[in-house]
């Protein structure tokens, strides 16, 4: 609701009777006493009656109105309403003080606008720096993942977890049993899947629709699940798992159908850890792990390594708009002279631009590659071409990219934009 301040102006017109002159019949020049007035006793029963039933009716009111409205009555959309509508304030832009005391570089995202999960609050910002959304948080180990309008916050670790979108999330909620949560993800039809712990199995995920409504479980007796991702229908995921066996480590990804009650196929991926698992297209997935990374093609069941070497991983995105992976591996010990590896669905490199910068994030959009070093933003296009870079400011430590020309940054206490690079 908006309401629009102005002043209210009422034009009353006053009669002033004047009185008649009296002929005064007094010899004396003394004044004549005025009649007075006949005094009027008030039933207090009757008052305290009427007011009693006036403040009923007023409840009455507020109740239907409470209940009417009661998904508007939010303390934060109240808190917005007094905010922007009642006291009138404005954007304030870019840079953005973080709210809280840290946020995770994975906990920063944008689309139209910058969203983050910091230790203490989820926050939603528009484009121009207005706060779309706020909602304080308990998590003492919140985790943001989003897919489309949609998020997915959940406590790792603890039991906590809320669905929503991006401006509006919605009730807390607990898992089942109240068991500890290990990762979880949504899509962008509002599917989302819960994996925790459970009794007897290593691990177990739990798949709910847009209505909360739970469609599928499956529990894993052989493997510990860190990553999954949900496809676009809500019909299946790719759910990563590591075992350890005589002290090697040994990673798995599962290929579930929600209309199968055990996984349809599974693929080995050697001794890797999976960071992160995403679907390009209904048929390619892409995952990334600590020593090679992987496109599956489901369609034929081809998994295709893309082997690090020698090389040390220090940031990535994968970009299902464009159906790209793109790496930064560091070709030193100490993460200094990164390779950008830009990799299409079968893995193979469409260009490798070798520099000499520590890359401490990367971001794609389109053609355009920015990366972040030492509080400097560089830009390059996917061909290789350096083409400006910009000021990070000091404490920076991930970028995103927003379009063609601009970027996100999120420092150590505040958010900045970058609008154009040199």
């Amino acid at each position: 609701m908006k309401f629009m301040k102005g002043q209210r102006h009422s034009v009353r017109n006053i009669e002033k009777k004047k009185k008649p002159k009296r002929e005064v019949l007094s010899y004396e020049d003394v004044p004549l006493e005025e009649p007075k007035q006949e005094s009027i006793e008030i039933n207090k029963t009757a008052v305290k009656r009427i007011l009693i039933v006036v403040a009923i009716l007023i409840v009455m009111g507020l109740t239907v109105f409470a209940v009417a409205n009661r998904d508007n009555l939010t303390p934060e959309k109240i808190s917005n309403w007094v905010k922007y509508d009642l006291l009138g304030s404005h954007d304030t832009g870019y840079p953005v003080k973080v709210i809280g005391t840290g946020v995770n570089e994975n906990n920063f995202l944008c689309d139209n606008g910058a969203f983050y999960v910091s230790d203490t609050a989820y926050v939603s910002l528009s484009s121009s720096g207005n706060e779309l959304c706020y909602n304080r948080h308990s998590f003492s180990k919140p985790v943001l993942t989003s897919d489309g309008d949609n998020v997915l916050i959940y406590n790792l670790g603890g039991n906590g977890y809320v669905v929503g979108n991006k401006k509006q999330l919605g009730k807390f909620r607990t898992t089942k049993d109240d068991k500890y949560i290990i990762t979880a993800d949504v899509n962008k039809n509002g599917y989302y899947c819960i994996v925790s712990e459970t009794d007897g199995y290593l691990s177990k995920i739990f798949v709910y629709n847009k209505d909360n409504e739970q469609i599928y479980a499956y529990s894993f007796a052989d493997y510990y699940i860190n990553a999954v991702a949900l496809n676009s229908a809500g019909t299946g995921c790719i759910a990563c798992g590591v075992s350890g066996d005589n002290g090697s480590l040994l990673s798995i990804a599962y290929q579930l159908d929600f209309t199968n009650e055990k996984p349809i196929a599974t693929y080995t991926l050697d001794e890797n850890t999976i960071y992160d698992v995403q679907y390009l297209s209904s048929s390619r997935v892409c995952m990334v792990g600590s020593g090679s990374s992987f496109m599956l093609n489901l369609g034929d069941s081809k998994l295709k390594q893309i082997d690090y070497g020698s090389m040390e991983l220090t940031a990535y995105d994968i970009d299902p708009d464009t159906d790209t992976l793109t790496l930064s591996l560091s070709r030193s010990g100490d993460g200094r002279l990164c390779s950008i590896q830009y990799l299409n669905t079968d893995g193979k490199p469409i260009k490798v631009i070798d520099t000499k910068r520590s890359i401490e994030s990367l971001s794609l959009y389109k053609n355009r590659i920015a990366v972040l070093d030492s509080g400097v933003c560089y830009l390059y296009d996917t061909t290789g071409k350096k083409l400006g870079k910009a000021d990070a400011g000091n404490g920076a430590k991930s970028v995103r990219m927003e379009d063609m020309e601009r970027a996100y940054v999120l420092g150590i206490n505040e958010i900045r934009k970058i609008t154009e690079f040199k």
